[in-house]
Protein backbone atom coordinates (compact mmCIF):
# COMPACT_ATOMS: atom_id res chain seq x y z
CA UNK A 1 0.00 0.00 0.00
CA UNK A 2 1.54 2.97 -1.34
CA UNK A 3 -0.63 6.13 -0.32
CA UNK A 4 -3.43 5.94 3.28
CA UNK A 5 -7.06 4.56 2.29
CA UNK A 6 -8.54 7.42 4.54
CA UNK A 7 -6.87 10.16 4.57
CA UNK A 8 -8.18 12.82 7.37
CA UNK A 9 -7.83 15.51 4.54
CA UNK A 10 -10.05 15.60 1.13
CA UNK A 11 -8.02 13.55 -1.62
CA UNK A 12 -8.91 15.32 -4.42
CA UNK A 13 -6.22 13.06 -6.72
CA UNK A 14 -7.92 10.06 -6.20
CA UNK A 15 -11.76 11.27 -6.67
CA UNK A 16 -14.44 9.15 -6.53
CA UNK A 17 -16.50 9.67 -9.68
CA UNK A 18 -20.08 8.79 -9.98
CA UNK A 19 -22.50 9.65 -12.92
CA UNK A 20 -24.58 12.15 -10.71
CA UNK A 21 -21.39 13.93 -9.48
CA UNK A 22 -20.08 14.01 -13.56
CA UNK A 23 -23.38 15.34 -14.84
CA UNK A 24 -23.11 18.31 -11.51
CA UNK A 25 -19.52 19.19 -12.71
CA UNK A 26 -20.33 19.22 -16.22
CA UNK A 27 -22.90 21.75 -14.88
CA UNK A 28 -21.16 23.55 -13.21
CA UNK A 29 -18.34 24.11 -15.77
CA UNK A 30 -20.92 25.45 -18.20
CA UNK A 31 -22.42 28.22 -15.84
CA UNK A 32 -18.82 29.00 -15.74
CA UNK A 33 -17.85 29.18 -18.70
CA UNK A 34 -20.92 31.23 -19.85
CA UNK A 35 -20.34 33.71 -17.55
CA UNK A 36 -23.78 33.16 -15.29
CA UNK A 37 -21.91 35.05 -12.43
CA UNK A 38 -22.59 32.79 -9.26
CA UNK A 39 -22.58 29.29 -8.22
CA UNK A 40 -23.84 28.08 -5.15
CA UNK A 41 -22.27 24.78 -3.70
CA UNK A 42 -24.09 22.99 -0.32
CA UNK A 43 -23.52 20.37 1.38
CA UNK A 44 -23.14 18.85 4.86
CA UNK A 45 -19.92 18.65 6.90
CA UNK A 46 -18.32 15.43 5.13
CA UNK A 47 -19.72 15.61 1.77
CA UNK A 48 -16.95 16.35 -0.35
CA UNK A 49 -17.80 19.74 -0.89
CA UNK A 50 -13.74 20.91 -0.99
CA UNK A 51 -12.77 17.87 -3.09
CA UNK A 52 -16.01 18.90 -5.83
CA UNK A 53 -14.39 22.29 -6.02
CA UNK A 54 -11.25 21.38 -6.73
CA UNK A 55 -12.19 18.79 -9.63
CA UNK A 56 -14.44 21.25 -10.84
CA UNK A 57 -11.54 24.06 -11.15
CA UNK A 58 -8.95 21.13 -13.03
CA UNK A 59 -11.59 20.29 -15.37
CA UNK A 60 -11.78 24.41 -15.97
CA UNK A 61 -8.43 24.42 -16.41
CA UNK A 62 -8.29 21.53 -19.14
CA UNK A 63 -10.45 23.57 -21.31
CA UNK A 64 -9.31 26.98 -20.88
CA UNK A 65 -6.76 29.49 -18.95
CA UNK A 66 -8.01 29.93 -15.69
CA UNK A 67 -7.34 32.29 -12.81
CA UNK A 68 -8.79 31.61 -9.42
CA UNK A 69 -8.92 32.90 -5.61
CA UNK A 70 -9.51 30.59 -3.66
CA UNK A 71 -11.08 32.24 -0.13
CA UNK A 72 -11.02 29.60 2.85
CA UNK A 73 -10.80 32.34 5.79
CA UNK A 74 -14.27 33.60 5.15
CA UNK A 75 -13.74 35.42 9.02
CA UNK A 76 -12.79 37.98 7.48
CA UNK A 77 -15.38 40.54 6.29
CA UNK A 78 -15.51 43.46 4.08
CA UNK A 79 -12.28 45.12 3.05
CA UNK A 80 -10.09 42.61 4.73
CA UNK A 81 -12.25 39.83 2.49
CA UNK A 82 -11.86 41.85 -0.61
CA UNK A 83 -7.85 42.25 0.69
CA UNK A 84 -7.73 38.44 0.35
CA UNK A 85 -9.19 37.99 -2.96
CA UNK A 86 -6.85 40.25 -4.56
CA UNK A 87 -3.83 38.70 -2.83
CA UNK A 88 -4.79 35.23 -4.16
CA UNK A 89 -5.19 36.54 -7.25
CA UNK A 90 -1.72 37.83 -7.34
CA UNK A 91 -2.34 41.68 -6.50
CA UNK A 92 -1.23 43.66 -4.39
CA UNK A 93 -3.61 45.09 -1.64
CA UNK A 94 -2.79 48.42 -0.20
CA UNK A 95 -4.74 51.27 -0.48
CA UNK A 96 -8.52 52.06 0.15
CA UNK A 97 -10.90 49.81 -0.74
CA UNK A 98 -11.51 51.90 -3.95
CA UNK A 99 -8.50 51.41 -4.92
CA UNK A 100 -8.78 47.62 -4.14
CA UNK A 101 -11.71 47.38 -6.46
CA UNK A 102 -10.10 49.26 -9.68
CA UNK A 103 -7.09 47.29 -9.95
CA UNK A 104 -9.13 43.80 -9.40
CA UNK A 105 -11.16 45.79 -12.13
CA UNK A 106 -7.76 46.50 -14.30
CA UNK A 107 -7.01 42.78 -13.62
CA UNK A 108 -9.82 40.81 -15.03
CA UNK A 109 -10.28 43.08 -17.74
CA UNK A 110 -6.68 42.39 -18.95
CA UNK A 111 -7.71 38.68 -18.33
CA UNK A 112 -10.98 38.93 -20.20
CA UNK A 113 -8.36 39.98 -23.64
CA UNK A 114 -6.16 37.18 -22.64
CA UNK A 115 -8.95 34.62 -22.90
CA UNK A 116 -8.65 33.41 -19.49
CA UNK A 117 -11.62 33.02 -17.67
CA UNK A 118 -11.51 34.66 -13.55
CA UNK A 119 -13.03 32.18 -10.94
CA UNK A 120 -13.48 33.29 -7.00
CA UNK A 121 -14.13 30.31 -5.07
CA UNK A 122 -15.08 31.37 -1.05
CA UNK A 123 -15.19 28.38 0.94
CA UNK A 124 -17.32 27.94 4.26
CA UNK A 125 -19.33 31.23 2.89
CA UNK A 126 -22.12 30.48 5.49
CA UNK A 127 -19.80 32.67 7.64
CA UNK A 128 -19.90 35.59 5.43
CA UNK A 129 -21.62 38.47 6.86
CA UNK A 130 -24.53 40.39 4.79
CA UNK A 131 -22.11 43.24 4.24
CA UNK A 132 -19.80 40.45 2.99
CA UNK A 133 -22.32 38.78 0.65
CA UNK A 134 -23.36 42.41 -1.01
CA UNK A 135 -19.80 43.13 -1.52
CA UNK A 136 -19.49 39.61 -3.79
CA UNK A 137 -22.68 41.55 -5.39
CA UNK A 138 -20.67 44.63 -6.65
CA UNK A 139 -18.17 42.66 -7.76
CA UNK A 140 -19.72 40.25 -9.74
CA UNK A 141 -20.87 43.81 -11.49
CA UNK A 142 -17.73 44.13 -13.17
CA UNK A 143 -18.29 43.45 -16.99
CA UNK A 144 -16.35 44.12 -19.97
CA UNK A 145 -19.20 45.72 -21.63
CA UNK A 146 -20.58 42.54 -22.94
CA UNK A 147 -19.17 39.57 -20.34
CA UNK A 148 -19.09 39.61 -16.42
CA UNK A 149 -15.31 39.44 -15.42
CA UNK A 150 -15.59 37.54 -12.88
CA UNK A 151 -17.43 34.39 -12.07
CA UNK A 152 -17.95 33.58 -8.22
CA UNK A 153 -18.66 29.89 -6.63
CA UNK A 154 -20.42 30.41 -2.50
CA UNK A 155 -19.31 26.89 -1.31
CA UNK A 156 -21.02 26.29 2.41
CA UNK A 157 -23.11 23.92 4.72
CA UNK A 158 -26.76 23.94 4.10
CA UNK A 159 -27.37 27.20 6.78
CA UNK A 160 -25.81 29.14 3.38
CA UNK A 161 -28.61 28.79 1.60
CA UNK A 162 -30.95 29.74 4.24
CA UNK A 163 -28.87 33.11 4.70
CA UNK A 164 -29.32 33.28 1.07
CA UNK A 165 -32.91 33.21 1.12
CA UNK A 166 -33.24 36.65 3.04
CA UNK A 167 -35.32 39.31 1.44
CA UNK A 168 -32.60 42.04 1.87
CA UNK A 169 -30.03 40.17 -0.22
CA UNK A 170 -32.34 38.84 -3.10
CA UNK A 171 -30.55 40.77 -5.36
CA UNK A 172 -27.86 38.50 -4.93
CA UNK A 173 -30.00 35.49 -4.60
CA UNK A 174 -31.38 36.27 -8.11
CA UNK A 175 -28.07 35.97 -9.74
CA UNK A 176 -27.00 32.47 -8.93
CA UNK A 177 -26.81 30.60 -12.10
CA UNK A 178 -27.18 26.85 -11.00
CA UNK A 179 -27.46 25.64 -7.02
CA UNK A 180 -25.75 22.22 -6.44
CA UNK A 181 -26.80 20.11 -3.33
CA UNK A 182 -24.34 17.60 -2.34
CA UNK A 183 -25.77 14.12 -0.83
CA UNK A 184 -24.49 11.57 1.22
CA UNK A 185 -23.44 8.46 -0.51
CA UNK A 186 -25.91 5.68 -0.56
CA UNK A 187 -25.71 2.07 0.70
CA UNK A 188 -24.49 0.49 -2.58
CA UNK A 189 -22.40 3.67 -3.26
CA UNK A 190 -20.84 3.46 0.38
CA UNK A 191 -19.52 0.17 -0.37
CA UNK A 192 -18.15 1.01 -3.57
CA UNK A 193 -16.65 4.13 -2.37
CA UNK A 194 -14.44 1.85 0.19
CA UNK A 195 -13.15 -0.29 -2.54
CA UNK A 196 -12.41 2.63 -4.51
CA UNK A 197 -10.49 4.05 -1.65
CA UNK A 198 -8.64 0.74 -1.18
CA UNK A 199 -7.72 0.08 -4.93
CA UNK A 200 -6.20 3.51 -4.86
CA UNK A 201 -3.90 2.87 -2.18
CA UNK A 202 -2.51 -0.17 -3.56
CA UNK A 203 -4.27 -2.56 -1.33
CA UNK A 204 -7.34 -4.04 -3.60
CA UNK A 205 -7.27 -7.41 -2.92
CA UNK A 206 -5.86 -7.51 0.23
CA UNK A 207 -8.09 -6.04 2.50
CA UNK A 208 -12.11 -6.08 1.82
CA UNK A 209 -15.30 -5.59 3.30
CA UNK A 210 -17.62 -8.73 4.00
CA UNK A 211 -21.48 -7.39 2.96
CA UNK A 212 -22.77 -7.07 6.45
CA UNK A 213 -19.64 -4.65 7.17
CA UNK A 214 -21.16 -2.69 4.18
CA UNK A 215 -24.34 -2.32 5.37
CA UNK A 216 -22.88 -1.82 9.16
CA UNK A 217 -20.62 1.26 7.56
CA UNK A 218 -23.43 2.86 6.26
CA UNK A 219 -26.01 2.62 9.03
CA UNK A 220 -22.95 4.28 11.25
CA UNK A 221 -21.18 6.52 8.92
CA UNK A 222 -25.01 7.42 7.40
CA UNK A 223 -22.66 7.69 4.01
CA UNK A 224 -20.90 10.44 4.70
CA UNK A 225 -17.47 10.09 3.40
CA UNK A 226 -15.69 11.75 6.16
CA UNK A 227 -17.43 9.77 9.12
CA UNK A 228 -16.12 6.75 6.16
CA UNK A 229 -13.09 7.63 6.08
CA UNK A 230 -12.63 7.91 10.00
CA UNK A 231 -14.55 4.48 10.52
CA UNK A 232 -12.36 2.61 8.22
CA UNK A 233 -9.33 4.17 9.41
CA UNK A 234 -9.67 2.85 12.84
CA UNK A 235 -10.44 -0.49 11.40
CA UNK A 236 -7.33 -0.92 9.34
CA UNK A 237 -5.62 -0.87 13.24
CA UNK A 238 -7.88 -3.80 13.38
CA UNK A 239 -7.11 -5.40 10.51
CA UNK A 240 -3.01 -5.42 11.96
CA UNK A 241 -4.18 -6.66 15.18
CA UNK A 242 -6.61 -9.83 13.90
CA UNK A 243 -4.11 -10.83 11.13
CA UNK A 244 -6.22 -11.19 7.60
CA UNK A 245 -7.48 -8.91 5.40
CA UNK A 246 -11.20 -9.44 5.91
CA UNK A 247 -12.98 -6.37 7.44
CA UNK A 248 -16.45 -7.32 8.88
CA UNK A 249 -19.24 -6.27 10.85
CA UNK A 250 -17.83 -6.74 14.29
CA UNK A 251 -14.78 -4.66 13.65
CA UNK A 252 -16.83 -1.87 11.75
CA UNK A 253 -18.88 -1.69 15.10
CA UNK A 254 -16.15 -1.30 17.40
CA UNK A 255 -14.35 1.10 14.96
CA UNK A 256 -17.15 3.12 14.79
CA UNK A 257 -17.67 2.99 18.78
CA UNK A 258 -13.64 4.12 19.19
CA UNK A 259 -15.05 7.33 16.62
CA UNK A 260 -17.82 8.02 18.83
CA UNK A 261 -20.14 6.75 15.86
CA UNK A 262 -21.77 3.79 17.74
CA UNK A 263 -25.33 2.92 17.46
CA UNK A 264 -26.11 0.48 19.44
CA UNK A 265 -24.05 -2.06 22.12
CA UNK A 266 -21.49 -3.98 21.06
CA UNK A 267 -22.22 -7.88 21.35
CA UNK A 268 -20.37 -9.08 24.87
CA UNK A 269 -18.40 -10.94 23.43
CA UNK A 270 -17.10 -8.13 21.25
CA UNK A 271 -16.59 -5.72 23.96
CA UNK A 272 -13.54 -6.95 25.14
CA UNK A 273 -11.85 -6.74 22.35
CA UNK A 274 -12.16 -3.18 21.37
CA UNK A 275 -9.57 -1.31 19.99
CA UNK A 276 -7.89 1.30 22.34
CA UNK A 277 -6.14 3.63 20.18
CA UNK A 278 -2.76 4.07 22.25
CA UNK A 279 -2.91 -0.15 21.79
CA UNK A 280 -3.46 0.25 18.03
CA UNK A 281 -1.13 3.04 17.57
CA UNK A 282 1.94 0.97 19.13
CA UNK A 283 1.01 -1.75 16.80
CA UNK A 284 1.21 0.35 13.73
CA UNK A 285 4.21 2.04 15.32
CA UNK A 286 6.27 -1.57 15.67
CA UNK A 287 4.88 -3.28 12.59
CA UNK A 288 4.05 -0.15 9.90
CA UNK A 289 1.34 0.08 7.84
CA UNK A 290 3.94 -0.64 4.69
CA UNK A 291 4.81 -4.29 6.57
CA UNK A 292 1.45 -4.92 7.40
CA UNK A 293 0.20 -5.18 3.71
CA UNK A 294 3.80 -6.79 2.87
CA UNK A 295 3.63 -9.30 5.33
CA UNK A 296 -0.08 -10.32 6.02
CA UNK A 297 -1.22 -13.72 4.60
CA UNK A 298 -3.95 -12.17 2.61
CA UNK A 299 -1.30 -11.46 -0.04
CA UNK A 300 -1.20 -14.51 -2.69
CA UNK A 301 2.16 -16.83 -1.45
CA UNK A 302 2.78 -20.27 -3.76
CA UNK A 303 1.37 -23.00 -1.76
CA UNK A 304 0.95 -25.53 -4.16
CA UNK A 305 3.63 -26.88 -7.11
CA UNK A 306 3.24 -24.86 -10.60
CA UNK A 307 0.10 -26.35 -12.96
CA UNK A 308 -1.11 -25.58 -16.30
CA UNK A 309 -2.14 -22.21 -16.35
CA UNK A 310 -5.40 -22.03 -14.70
CA UNK A 311 -8.80 -21.44 -16.19
CA UNK A 312 -11.46 -19.06 -14.63
CA UNK A 313 -14.22 -21.02 -13.67
CA UNK A 314 -15.44 -20.58 -9.48
CA UNK A 315 -13.75 -23.04 -8.05
CA UNK A 316 -12.85 -24.38 -4.11
CA UNK A 317 -11.15 -22.41 -1.86
CA UNK A 318 -8.05 -25.16 -2.67
CA UNK A 319 -8.08 -24.93 -6.54
CA UNK A 320 -8.50 -21.25 -5.87
CA UNK A 321 -4.81 -21.04 -3.95
CA UNK A 322 -3.57 -23.20 -6.41
CA UNK A 323 -4.24 -21.62 -9.36
CA UNK A 324 -2.46 -18.49 -7.50
CA UNK A 325 0.52 -20.90 -7.44
CA UNK A 326 0.21 -21.40 -11.04
CA UNK A 327 0.45 -17.73 -11.63
CA UNK A 328 3.06 -17.14 -9.32
CA UNK A 329 5.31 -19.78 -10.55
CA UNK A 330 4.68 -17.94 -14.42
CA UNK A 331 6.28 -14.66 -12.39
CA UNK A 332 3.06 -12.87 -11.68
CA UNK A 333 4.12 -11.97 -8.00
CA UNK A 334 1.16 -11.44 -5.38
CA UNK A 335 1.92 -7.35 -6.21
CA UNK A 336 1.46 -7.82 -10.08
CA UNK A 337 -1.95 -9.90 -9.49
CA UNK A 338 -5.03 -7.56 -9.16
CA UNK A 339 -8.18 -8.65 -7.31
CA UNK A 340 -11.74 -8.45 -8.00
CA UNK A 341 -13.75 -9.35 -5.06
CA UNK A 342 -17.80 -9.36 -5.75
CA UNK A 343 -16.77 -8.97 -9.73
CA UNK A 344 -20.31 -7.77 -11.12
CA UNK A 345 -21.99 -10.66 -13.18
CA UNK A 346 -20.63 -9.31 -16.46
CA UNK A 347 -17.18 -9.10 -15.89
CA UNK A 348 -17.60 -12.82 -14.06
CA UNK A 349 -19.45 -13.98 -17.18
CA UNK A 350 -16.97 -12.57 -19.98
CA UNK A 351 -13.97 -14.17 -17.72
CA UNK A 352 -14.99 -17.52 -17.53
CA UNK A 353 -12.52 -19.61 -19.97
CA UNK A 354 -9.58 -16.94 -20.34
CA UNK A 355 -5.78 -18.11 -18.84
CA UNK A 356 -3.84 -16.10 -16.55
CA UNK A 357 -7.04 -15.62 -14.36
CA UNK A 358 -8.53 -17.44 -11.38
CA UNK A 359 -12.10 -17.59 -9.57
CA UNK A 360 -13.73 -18.44 -6.32
CA UNK A 361 -17.39 -18.91 -5.11
CA UNK A 362 -17.96 -17.05 -1.80
CA UNK A 363 -21.11 -16.48 0.21
CA UNK A 364 -22.69 -16.24 -3.50
CA UNK A 365 -19.79 -14.05 -4.92
CA UNK A 366 -17.40 -14.67 -7.23
CA UNK A 367 -13.91 -12.99 -6.50
CA UNK A 368 -11.78 -12.77 -9.36
CA UNK A 369 -7.61 -12.33 -9.52
CA UNK A 370 -5.60 -11.99 -12.07
CA UNK A 371 -1.94 -11.32 -13.61
CA UNK A 372 -2.36 -7.47 -14.43
CA UNK A 373 -0.78 -5.51 -16.93
CA UNK A 374 -2.04 -2.62 -15.45
CA UNK A 375 -3.13 -1.60 -11.68
CA UNK A 376 -5.13 1.69 -10.29
CA UNK A 377 -2.41 3.03 -9.00
CA UNK A 378 -0.77 3.36 -12.94
CA UNK A 379 -3.68 6.09 -13.47
CA UNK A 380 -2.73 8.32 -10.00
CA UNK A 381 0.70 9.22 -10.71
CA UNK A 382 -0.56 12.50 -12.44
CA UNK A 383 1.82 12.25 -15.25
CA UNK A 384 2.00 10.26 -17.96
CA UNK A 385 2.20 6.45 -17.56
CA UNK A 386 2.29 3.47 -20.29
CA UNK A 387 -1.01 1.80 -18.48
CA UNK A 388 -3.10 5.13 -19.19
CA UNK A 389 -1.34 5.21 -23.00
CA UNK A 390 -2.38 1.73 -23.25
CA UNK A 391 -5.95 2.05 -22.07
CA UNK A 392 -6.07 5.01 -24.20
CA UNK A 393 -5.39 3.21 -27.62
CA UNK A 394 -7.92 0.67 -26.61
CA UNK A 395 -10.58 2.86 -25.99
CA UNK A 396 -9.65 4.63 -29.18
CA UNK A 397 -9.79 1.83 -31.24
CA UNK A 398 -12.93 1.56 -29.91
CA UNK A 399 -14.38 4.66 -30.94
CA UNK A 400 -14.56 6.22 -27.27
CA UNK A 401 -11.61 8.12 -27.26
CA UNK A 402 -10.68 10.70 -30.35
CA UNK A 403 -8.02 12.36 -28.27
CA UNK A 404 -4.16 11.27 -28.45
CA UNK A 405 -2.74 8.94 -26.63
CA UNK A 406 -0.42 10.60 -24.35
CA UNK A 407 -0.49 8.75 -21.03
CA UNK A 408 -2.02 11.15 -18.57
CA UNK A 409 -5.73 9.98 -16.82
CA UNK A 410 -7.24 13.46 -17.22
CA UNK A 411 -11.00 14.41 -18.39
CA UNK A 412 -11.00 13.18 -22.10
CA UNK A 413 -9.83 9.78 -21.06
CA UNK A 414 -12.28 10.06 -17.78
CA UNK A 415 -15.29 10.24 -19.77
CA UNK A 416 -13.88 7.61 -22.53
CA UNK A 417 -13.85 5.32 -19.73
CA UNK A 418 -17.14 6.36 -18.36
CA UNK A 419 -18.77 5.55 -21.82
CA UNK A 420 -16.97 2.14 -21.72
CA UNK A 421 -18.51 1.27 -18.24
CA UNK A 422 -21.61 2.58 -19.13
CA UNK A 423 -22.15 0.25 -22.28
CA UNK A 424 -20.96 -2.60 -20.20
CA UNK A 425 -23.92 -1.94 -17.27
CA UNK A 426 -21.04 -0.82 -14.91
CA UNK A 427 -21.16 2.61 -12.50
CA UNK A 428 -20.20 4.99 -15.37
CA UNK A 429 -17.25 6.79 -12.78
CA UNK A 430 -14.86 6.87 -15.19
CA UNK A 431 -12.48 5.52 -12.63
CA UNK A 432 -10.44 2.71 -12.99
CA UNK A 433 -11.66 0.16 -10.78
CA UNK A 434 -10.40 -3.37 -10.41
CA UNK A 435 -13.15 -4.43 -12.20
CA UNK A 436 -12.89 -1.99 -14.71
CA UNK A 437 -9.60 -2.77 -15.85
CA UNK A 438 -10.23 -6.85 -16.22
CA UNK A 439 -12.94 -5.80 -18.19
CA UNK A 440 -11.28 -3.41 -20.73
CA UNK A 441 -8.61 -6.15 -21.12
CA UNK A 442 -11.40 -8.54 -21.83
CA UNK A 443 -13.73 -6.80 -24.16
CA UNK A 444 -11.73 -3.82 -25.48
CA UNK A 445 -10.24 -4.33 -29.44
CA UNK A 446 -7.41 -6.38 -30.52
CA UNK A 447 -4.95 -6.73 -28.04
CA UNK A 448 -7.25 -8.41 -24.92
CA UNK A 449 -5.46 -11.83 -25.36
CA UNK A 450 -2.21 -10.13 -25.41
CA UNK A 451 -3.21 -7.95 -22.14
CA UNK A 452 -3.78 -11.07 -19.70
CA UNK A 453 -0.65 -13.07 -21.42
CA UNK A 454 1.77 -10.86 -21.39
CA UNK A 455 2.54 -8.12 -18.22
CA UNK A 456 3.49 -4.85 -18.95
CA UNK A 457 6.61 -3.47 -17.21
CA UNK A 458 5.79 -0.59 -14.80
CA UNK A 459 8.85 1.37 -14.06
Amino acid sequence: MHTPPFPPTPDAEHYFHTEWLQARQAEAAHCLASGKGFILLTGEIGTGKSTFLRQLLAALAERQALKTSLVFNTFLQGEALLAAILKDFGLPAHGSAADHVERLNAFLLEQWRAGALCVLCIDDAQNLSLESLELLRLLSNLESGQEKLLQIVLCGQPELAERLARPEIRQLTSRIGEHIRLHTLDRAETGRYAAFRLAVSGAAGRIDLSPRAVAALYRRSRGNARRIHQILDRALYGVLQQGHGRIDAALVRRAAAEAGMAHATAPRATRRARLPMAAAALAAGVLGTGALYAAGPWRAAPSAPAAAAAQAAPAPAHAFDACLAALAAEGADAARLLWVPDAPAGVAALAQGHAGLCARERDGRTDLAWRAPWRPEDFASGGPHPSVRALQQRLGAAGLLAARADGIYGAQTRQALASFQRDHALPATGSPDPATLLLAALALPAEAAALIEEPVTHD
